[in-house]
């Protein structure tokens, strides 16, 4: 009886750790996105009017100033700006933004983003394996076909070019 039980735990326990969500998924939000910050911030205006700050989780687009930075935010404002859009919360950043998994009409538009060339993987802070796989293997096929930034020489990195590494 304490083996199987101790089986039963044991596979609850890989189950947790490789699901979509993890161990800390937290709260799902649905709202309207009320402004696009950048390539990969948002803000979420909820039925109760409450305004929610959030960051893309697993990707990194570039800066407002950087090169394709300008292309990103427009890409994403065509993708999800005034729509209503579902974020599963997975962290909150330094800044106390929410990081989080955006779904509009069931498309993960981190994923999207990525797919695009508007976006790369953040490897630093993509920890959910499945999501993680998904977005990496997202990024080689955008590099390989040259899509958006890819279609520029040597792009930098937005970790690189917040750095300084211009």
């Amino acid at each position: 009886m304490l083996k199987q039980l101790g089986l039963f735990l044991g596979i609850l326990f890989i189950l947790i750790l490789t699901s979509p969500q993890g161990l800390g998924a937290g709260e799902i939000y649905q709202g309207t996105v009320s402004a696009v910050s950048d390539g990969d911030t948002i803000t979420l205006l909820t039925k109760d009017y409450e305004r929610i700050k959030v960051r893309f989780y697993g990707v990194d687009a570039p800066e407002k100033k950087q090169p394709g930075g300008a292309e990103a935010k427009a890409a994403l404002v065509q993708l999800i700006d005034q729509r209503q859009v579902e974020v599963e919360e997975i962290d909150t950043d330094r800044y106390s933004r929410l990081v989080g998994l955006v779904r509009f009409k069931g498309e993960l538009i981190n994923l999207t983003l990525v797919q695009e060339g508007h976006a790369w993987l953040y490897p630093q802070y993509c920890k959910i394996k499945g999501v993680c796989a998904d977005i990496a293997k997202a990024e080689k096929t955008a590099k390989n076909r040259g899509l958006g930034l890819w279609a520029k020489d040597n792009p930098i990195a937005p970790w690189r070019w917040r750095k300084g590494d211009r």
